[in-house]
């Protein structure tokens, strides 16, 4: 159910960083009023810290919590080498080149 939310926004959003929009998403979640059992979930899982440079820290509050994030991180990451892949995928060896004198 988390995952197939996060999954829309990372459909959504494909011009950025997997793991930038990550964070993103768990901020936006956790600040806005609860709409359904995905925010209820974030809101008893996670927090979040900032520092003086306006960076964000996402903690988690338990050993599920730590699980959650976890597993939204690895699906972060895959998406991310989905993506290489899908880019890759679409090239043709002639399209890198490589210079000898560098």
């Amino acid at each position: 159910m988390i995952l197939k939310e996060f999954s829309k926004y990372l459909r959504e959003n494909t011009d950025k960083n997997s793991v930038e929009l990550l964070n993103e998403w768990i901020l936006e979640r956790i600040n806005r009023p609860s709409l359904d059992k995905v925010d209820n979930i974030l809101k008893a899982e996670l927090y979040y810290a900032k520092n003086n440079n306006n960076r964000t820290l996402i903690i988690a509050k338990s050993d599920s919590g730590r699980t959650l994030i976890n597993a939204l991180y690895n699906f972060a990451l895959s998406f991310e080498q989905y993506k290489l892949a899908k880019f890759l995928h679409e090239k043709k060896s002639t399209d890198f080149k490589y210079k000898k004198d560098q």
